[in-house]
Order: C-alpha cells, then structure tokens, then sequence
C-alpha cells in the first residue's frame, strides 16, 4: 500500500524536540511496524519515496513539473527526462525511473513508470489538501 500522510519527526539527540512533517512510503500490510518511520517502507521503494518527499515540495510547483515531464515519457514526445530537485537526481524512461543522490544518499531504487507515477499523483494530491488528510491506495508490486 501507498501512503502520503503527516506524521510527528522527533529528533535523535533531544526527544523533546518536534515537529510536523509530510511522508510518503510503501508499505506492507502483512508486516509489523518496526523501530522508525522509515524502517516501515518497504526497502525496494526507500529510494523513490525521498526523492518525491524531497523534490517535491508542492503540488502546483515541482508536482506539476515532475507529472508533466511523467507525461511527455508516456506521450513519446521525450525518450528520458532527468529532473534535478533539492537533494536527487530522477532519470524517467518508458521502462523504468531510477534515482541518484546528490548527496552520497545512494542511487538506483528502480520502479516502473506506472509505480513512479502513481506516487507522484498520490504526492500532489496530498500536498494539495490543505488538510493534508492521509492518502492509502493499493499499491502495484511490479
């Protein structure tokens, strides 16, 4: 399953410390939740969540832009597009969309097109709720 929510991030070095904060991740709803947030997403999808959670910091901004560049790819009007965000690389082709760090945080993760695109729409469509109510949808293994 696909889920865009808000959760509470606490930081490591004072626990009294808090603040809101918006999340994406792919989980499995067989297994149980682990120690951290991110421990929950399911490992093969790591990569592509924080390259949306970071690149994308609104719907009508760098959502639309990403979700336009997902759609020149599926139009075959571009064979690839390499978007540059905040932190990643994401290299979008009609067979798979993959990521690179721009900061040692590791590259690869490859997903489908129609996995990339379905976490992007899910992303914007949160960011766009100014409730940012959460969003779960069933989400394709391949």
């Amino acid at each position: 399953m696909l889920r865009a929510t808000m959760v509470e991030h606490v930081a490591n070095a004072d626990p009294s410390k808090k603040w809101p904060g918006r999340w994406l991740e792919v989980v499995d709803t067989d297994e149980a939740p682990q120690e951290s947030r991110w421990q929950l997403c399911v490992p093969r999808f790591r990569l592509m969540c924080d390259a949306i959670m970071s690149d994308i910091q609104n719907a009508k901004g760098s959502g639309a832009m990403t979700m336009e560049a997902i759609r020149r790819v599926e139009r075959a009007e571009s064979f690839a597009e390499e978007l540059g965000g905040n932190a990643w690389y994401t290299y979008i082709t009609p067979s798979r969309v993959w990521f690179e760090g721009q900061y040692e945080q590791g590259e690869g993760g490859a997903v489908s097109l129609d996995q990339f695109k379905l976490a992007v729409d899910t992303y914007v469509r949160f960011l766009s709720d100014p409730e940012h109510k959460t969003i779960e949808v069933p989400f394709p293994a391949e």
